[in-house]
């Protein structure tokens, strides 16, 4: 159903293949969070968003001892599984910036790289390559310039991983994400070029997100299962990455909300808004010059 109106949050999940498999937040089983609104699609300058949730942690849950409200974006806005043919990215941060959103956790899966990966291990990590051919529209919801330097915030990173040591054996603090373009996945050629660039996992989701995030003054962190050994890597892997989906949703689903609980603004000691840099005013003229 399409709002006018745009709901105040300070906090985002951008959902993926990490709580696909379930019906997130109610199969976490963590007793207080309640669904305010379901299906709420809003216009924007770039198309109509999917349907969102807004949904609520209470204040007893919370490291700072208020409710948090969240508001929740399905498969990380996509229209099917191309997310390349249109904007949904740009769709669901122009509602994010003007509901004034402060800290975005995603999830979600890859396709393994580094060897010493197994399908079913958890990775955060901490910076990516972006192999994608996508117009940027970045400057349509800042002025400044976006530096990539820390791009994943550490505080949060840090939270997810404190969170998902809880659910699994095997949770990696940090790698580099390859950003490589929907639907089709990687040739063998193709890993063996990312895995000369010391890439860890693959995927097709943590951007534009984590520069849209970056870009309307928000913290990012991601975090993905295993889901398969990326092309040539381990060719015995045979066991369907859909099965790893339904196993995984209900532990990613309490490790986001608990991760999203656990964020306390007053005691953040991360840089991420200093790396959105403002252009000196003799410059940004130079720059519009007719």
């Amino acid at each position: 159903m399409i709002r006018n109106e745009i709901p105040r949050a300070d906090y985002a999940h951008m959902g993926g293949s990490g709580t696909w498999g379930g019906d997130f937040p109610d199969n976490t089983g963590i007793a207080g969070v309640r669904v305010l609104e379901r299906d709420m699609e809003f216009e924007t300058p770039f198309g109509t968003t999917v349907p969102m949730m807004l949904f609520e942690i209470p204040a007893e849950m919370t490291a700072d001892h208020l409710p948090h409200t969240v508001l929740d974006i399905p498969f990380h806005g996509w229209f099917g599984l191309s997310p390349y043919h249109d904007t949904p990215s740009e769709r669901v941060f122009w509602v994010l910036q003007r509901a004034g959103v402060k800290y975005i956790v995603a999830d979600g899966s890859g396709g393994g790289i580094n060897p010493l990966l197994d399908p079913g291990d958890v990775i955060i990590p901490d910076d990516l390559i972006d192999q994608t051919k996508r117009i940027s529209y970045l400057s349509k919801f800042t002025d400044k310039i976006v530096r990539m330097r820390d791009i994943v915030c550490p505080d949060l990173a840090q939270l997810l991983y404190q969170e998902a040591c809880k659910e699994y054996p095997r949770v990696f603090g940090r790698g580099i994400y390859a950003v490589d373009e929907a639907p089709r996945f990687e040739t063998k050629a193709e890993i063996r070029r990312l895995y000369d660039q010391h890439c860890d996992i693959c995927g097709h989701t943590m951007m534009p997100e984590a520069a849209l995030a970056r870009a309307i003054g928000a913290c990012y962190a991601a975090i993905y299962l295993v889901s398969n050994t990326a092309e040539g890597i381990n060719p015995d892997w045979k066991r369907p990455i859909f099965d790893l989906y339904h196993e995984c949703a209900d532990k990613f689903g309490r490790i986001v909300i608990n991760t999203l609980a656990a964020i306390d603004p007053a005691k953040k000691q991360c840089r991420c808004k200093e790396y959105l840099l403002p252009v000196p005013g003799d410059v940004n003229t130079r720059m519009n010059a007719k």
